[in-house]
């Protein structure tokens, strides 16, 4: 089997479930036609049964799983796993991510499961909730309070709070002690990384300068 083969089964293990775009987000970008050759590269691993795939959604890309699949691949949360992976994969346009876990608990202290958990995106690490659908906005707020319980107790450190996928507009981030943001989508954030960016490399040209003005003042010039 090719490195690639592995690396499309690996994170389908990671996943769960990937469209053929995200697929090719994934490991096709610096292709020609990154599309075409995903489709290739699947249509193989299927035909070898090493992935299975729901072709049955219509007008849709087909959603790839994992042989044998840890989910139903008809599954009413399919569309919440899709929205938790395109997350990830927009923030990897924006910056590296030193790590990431999907639904799993943080340790024995915390009381929630956060859909998305981040180290070191942007020099940060982020909590991130993902929601299709307003009608689950009372269980959002519960999960809510129970970050703010985490919170409460000490075991804070600095996290940062993302709400992603539908805008309740009666939502206040500021009803909680902790930075809390609700966006659309990472590309909401254009502008804010932008200017991070922007002001991480003018602190590094000034860290360059510095470490130059120095070594300049021990040669006695």
């Amino acid at each position: 089997m090719r490195k690639r083969d592995l690396e499309i089964l690996n994170s389908l293990d990671k996943f769960k479930c990937l469209t053929r775009d995200q697929i090719a987000a994934l490991h096709f970008s610096k292709n020609a036609r990154p599309y075409t050759s995903a489709n290739n590269v699947l249509k193989r691993l299927r035909r070898d049964e090493y992935i299975t795939a729901n072709t049955d959604r219509s007008f849709q890309q087909y959603i790839y799983f994992p042989n044998p699949s840890p989910i139903k691949t008809d599954s009413q949360k399919i569309d919440h796993h899709l929205l938790i992976n395109q997350t990830i994969i927009d923030m990897l346009k924006h910056s590296t991510i030193n790590e990431f876990q999907l639904e799993t608990k943080l340790n024995e202290d915390a009381e929630f499961i956060p859909d998305i958990y981040v180290k070191g995106w942007l020099d940060s690490d982020w909590f991130i909730e993902c929601q299709n659908s307003l009608n689950i906005i009372k269980q959002l707020y519960s999960k809510l309070d129970k970050y703010k319980l985490y919170y409460d107790k000490g075991y804070w450190n600095n996290e940062k709070v993302l709400i992603i996928g539908k805008v309740n507009l009666k939502f206040d981030p500021e009803d909680y002690p902790f930075k809390v943001k609700q966006i659309k989508s990472i590309q909401d954030l254009n502008e804010t990384i932008k200017r991070y960016k922007e002001i991480k490399y003018t602190q590094f040209k000034e860290t360059v300068i510095n470490k130059s003005d120095s070594s300049l003042k021990l040669k006695g010039i």
